[in-house]
Formats: structure tokens, C-alpha cells, sequence
């Protein structure tokens, strides 16, 4: 009789494998997901290395330059608040002219 193989353990769960057979499989794989995305490498605004760090719900900190900066729950970067960002810069580059207190539609 053939031996069975066994997979190796943790390959599937990733960091999720602490929470067993509870609570189902989609939620598990999305903890697993947000996990990996918290505590990957991210760059820091200011001096551009590699380490900074969430030191609590939105707040980060780069260990390098100490330069502590809000952003997203998971990540330090939110895909809207880079969009926002660059939506303000053209803005700025364009310049924004008031009239009368009102503003005219780009």
C-alpha cells in the first residue's frame, strides 16, 4: 500500500493557521491577506527607506528618521488617498481661480 503524502503545514493558512477550523475559510484568507499587506517592507514619505513600521490603527513610523505619520488601518498608503494626493498637486500645479467666491468647474 502506497504512503500518503503529506502537505506541508502552513502553506495554505499562512498566518491564518492559528485560528484552526474557526470562523471559515473566506475570512481566514482575508486575515491572511491583511496580515501579509501590515507587515511587508513599506518606504517612509520623508526619507524614502524601507522601514517603517504601524505602531498603532493608522499611525506608522519610520525606525530610521522617527518620522510618525497617519495613514491607512493596514496600510501607511491608501489607494484613495493617493489619488487624492495627486488630484491636489495637479490642482495646485493649474491654479485654482476663484471668482466671486465660487468656484469654476475644471
Amino acid at each position: 500500500m502506497a504512503k500518503k503524502r503529506r502537505r506541508g503545514k502552513g502553506k495554505i493558512t499562512k498566518s491564518a493557521g492559528r485560528l484552526g477550523v474557526r470562523y471559515g475559510r473566506k475570512i481566514r484568507k482575508n486575515v491572511a491577506s491583511i496580515e501579509s499587506q501590515t507587515n511587508a517592507v513599506h518606504k517612509c514619505p520623508r526619507c524614502e527607506r524601507a522601514s517603517v513600521a504601524r505602531i498603532g490603527t493608522g499611525l506608522w513610523k519610520c525606525s530610521k528618521c522617527g518620522y510618525t505619520f497617519t495613514g491607512g488601518t493596514y496600510v501607511p498608503q491608501t489607494t484613495v488617498g493617493i489619488t487624492a494626493q495627486r488630484a491636489i498637486r495637479r490642482l495646485a500645479e493649474v491654479g485654482i481661480e476663484e471668482s466671486g467666491g465660487e468656484r469654476e468647474a475644471l
